[in-house]
């Protein structure tokens, strides 16, 4: 006997999560692979994806892109992986361009994270995604507290798509471990692999409420 899967779509509002989070209900609301589709203020549209649950604190909920915004960035503008994520310039662009074109009713909830890296800590709204993150092993430096995310766990949703549709290279915030003038990123293919610093790659960031 044939069987026949359904996909179904519901409204939700942001302040809805954060409720659910702060009651301690959020499972009962959200699993991971949920998406929330949005449009940001440059017109784009955006996919977020339920990326884990109470991965690092309780009932906290990690998204993700599920693939990379239309404008490729760099990590720094010069062929250089020194200080890491806190210093570097992917973080200011997240900060300073990126944030600010979300809807407000995400903005309002949005809980900063605090990462802890081998260069110092950092308190970010959005984030890159680290090696040990997305592929359960740290090859690359920085990040030892980090944990394989339950969305990455999954090799196929390591592949993420550009503005045209195409499979594309995204970028980590993790530094590459044998070189110090690249990054770790993504292959178009979904593996691991490292890039000089200066490159513009697919951007596919993550936040927490």
């Amino acid at each position: 006997m044939a069987t026949i899967m359904r996909r179904t779509e519901s409204p939700i509002e942001w302040a809805e999560i954060k409720e659910a989070v702060q009651a301690g209900k959020v499972a009962e609301l959200l699993s991971v692979g949920d998406e929330i589709a949005e449009t940001l203020a440059t017109g784009e549209h955006a996919v977020f994806v339920v990326a884990g649950i109470g991965v690092y604190e309780e009932n906290q909920v990690i998204f993700s892109l599920k693939d990379c915004l239309a404008e490729e960035y760099y990590m720094n503008k010069d062929w250089t992986n020194k200080g890491g994520w806190p210093a570097c310039d992917m973080r200011r662009h997240l900060t300073e361009d990126v944030f600010p074109t979300l809807p407000d009713s995400l903005k309002a909830v949005i809980t900063p994270r605090l990462l802890t890296t081998d260069d110092g800590t950092a308190e970010d709204e959005l984030w890159l995604f680290s090696e040990k993150e997305i592929f359960g092993e740290d090859w690359c430096d920085g990040d030892p507290d980090d944990k394989h995310i339950p969305y990455y766990q999954n090799p196929v949703n390591r592949v993420k798509r550009d503005r045209d549709g195409d499979q594309t290279w995204w970028w980590e915030r993790s530094p590459y471990a044998n070189a110090s003038t690249a990054f770790c990123y993504v292959t178009s293919g979904g593996g691991a692999s490292g890039s000089i610093a200066s490159t513009s790659r697919g951007v596919c960031f993550g936040f927490c409420i």
